[in-house]
């Protein structure tokens, strides 16, 4: 049960993230697009630690082994790249060097989307979907 808890949190918290990276890409035009953009990208990160919470509940109350394979490895690296990102956004509010932070934020989070697809690939392998 923890598994499928697990699953539904993790697509809940890429379909926020995405919304939030969509909304950096092509809304900014729009007024609200920063305050949207903080509010997808925060509530997907949430999603994100309790998703990992549950997988963690699911090992141990399992007797597996934690980070045991790549999916666990690379799930691992998304979760701290995406927190890295959501500190560098936050942060990005009152910081003087605006450009150089702005850069990073915006690789930290390329790179966190890419190995929560990579992730997701594998997970789904994993439980005999691909």
């Amino acid at each position: 049960m923890l598994i499928l808890a697990h699953l539904s949190l993790m697509i809940a918290a890429l379909l926020c993230l995405t919304a939030g990276v969509g909304l950096a890409l092509f809304g900014r035009k729009r007024k609200f697009w920063l305050k949207w953009h903080r509010g997808f990208n925060t509530t997907g990160f949430c999603l994100l630690a309790s998703a990992a919470a549950m997988a963690f509940a699911h090992v141990t109350t399992s007797g597996g082994t934690h980070l045991a394979g790549p999916h666990q490895w690379i799930g691992l690296a998304a979760f701290i790249l995406t927190a890295i990102t959501l500190y560098l956004g936050f942060a990005l509010l009152k910081t003087a060097n605006k450009p150089r932070r702005r850069r990073v934020h915006r690789w930290t989070g390329r790179l966190s989307m890419l190995a929560m697809g990579a992730a997701l690939i594998l997970g789904l392998i994993m439980i005999g979907v691909l």
